[in-house]
């Protein structure tokens, strides 16, 4: 193998070159050094990102949070600009946020809408539990700024709602498990038989709430209720029913149940009474529970759309479409609508 070698030019000794080319190296990574230097402290031309979102974007996004809770004029106030200066993008608002909606709870839903988005979010908490500043750049640029004042004398009151849930059976373990053990509020409506009073041990021990809906007929005969029997039959149906489901305070009647066009009818809601129950049908209430697809879902947001302020609407409806509409459910709540246990739903419309 042959090696290159270094010859030393005439008349150099090899200690000279050899100084000279250390003092040459030293040279240049003293240079390499002042040049990377330099690059952080030399002022740069600012180009926008290729991301970058416009102000009118960032405007509307902002906007959709703001109409996610139903805040309306009153709460939001644009602001004019301190100083006006030509080359200024940037919005100013001032936000009031009610009692009903904690600043991290609007603030989560700013995340969520600019989520992918190419911008800088910046929330300042100014004073303690009450005023925060928010600021939203893109590009190096500020372009919207929010003043937000948390009012903790200011409670909204866009209407309550509450759930029972028919036909818990279409659920599978897994599911009827997630309800259990989710802290929703509603109750599970159940029909008189011997499953469903195993199945209070599961709600009462999960701390659920249920009601009872008597039915044309049971599966079981101690549960059943015709005006074809006699009325001591009746009287020892009514004890079986009341018994196998303490804590229940009232009961619904389905719409095609016997009882209610029965001549017994009277009779029968006087014996409930006098062990101080009431009987309620289950047409006094918003009841979905036989609409299945888009004919559910569009009666469900009809209702909740036309629900004003200080109403209360107790809706009956499948428990399956329930568990898949946690989502819409959220949406709901920020808007300012509460929901509320199902006995309390029916004990305060039949209280109004």
């Amino acid at each position: 193998m042959i090696f290159p070698t270094i010859s030393t030019p005439p008349n150099v000794k090899p200690g000279n070159f050899r100084k000279a080319f250390i003092l040459l190296f030293a040279l240049a990574v003293f240079l390499l050094a002042i040049n990377i230097l330099l690059s952080f402290f030399t002022p740069k031309e600012c180009t926008a990102d290729k991301f970058e979102i416009s102000p009118k974007e960032i405007n509307a996004l902002f906007l959709k949070s703001v109409s996610e809770f139903s805040l309306t004029d009153t709460y939001l106030q644009k602001l004019k600009p301190k100083k006006k200066k030509p080359d200024s993008t940037s919005t100013s608002y001032r936000l009031t946020l009610p009692f009903d909606i904690p600043t991290p709870v609007f603030l989560q839903s700013i995340y969520d809408n600019f989520a992918g988005k190419d911008v800088a979010i910046l929330a300042i908490e100014t004073a303690l539990n009450k005023n925060s500043l928010l600021e939203i750049s893109s590009g190096g640029v500020i372009k919207l700024r929010l003043e937000i004042i948390q009012d903790t004398s200011l409670h909204r009151n866009n209407g309550e709602i509450a759930f029972a849930l028919t036909d818990y059976e279409s659920l599978d373990e897994d599911e009827v498990n997630d309800l259990l053990t989710s802290p929703e509020t509603f109750a599970f409506l159940l029909q008189p038989k011997k499953e469903s009073v195993e199945f209070t041990k599961r709600i009462l021990e999960a701390r659920k709430e249920y009601i009872v809906e008597l039915t044309a007929s049971s599966p079981n005969s101690e549960f059943t209720l015709s005006e074809d029997f006699p009325f001591v039959r009746n009287l020892l149906a009514i004890s079986s029913i009341i018994k196998s489901y303490p804590r229940n305070n009232f009961f619904f009647v389905h719409p095609q149940a016997t009882l209610l066009t029965a001549k017994l009818y009277e009779q029968t809601r006087k014996e409930f009474t006098k062990r101080k129950y009431t009987l309620y049908s289950s047409t006094e209430f918003l009841n979905l529970s036989e609409l299945k697809g888009d004919e559910l879902a569009a009666r469900f947001n009809q209702a909740i759309e036309k629900l004003k302020a200080g109403e209360i609407k107790v809706f009956l409806i499948p428990a399956n479409y329930y568990y898949a509409s946690k989502e819409l459910l959220t949406a709901i709540t920020k808007r300012g609508i509460t929901i509320i246990p199902a006995t309390l739903g029916v004990v305060k419309i039949k209280e109004s």
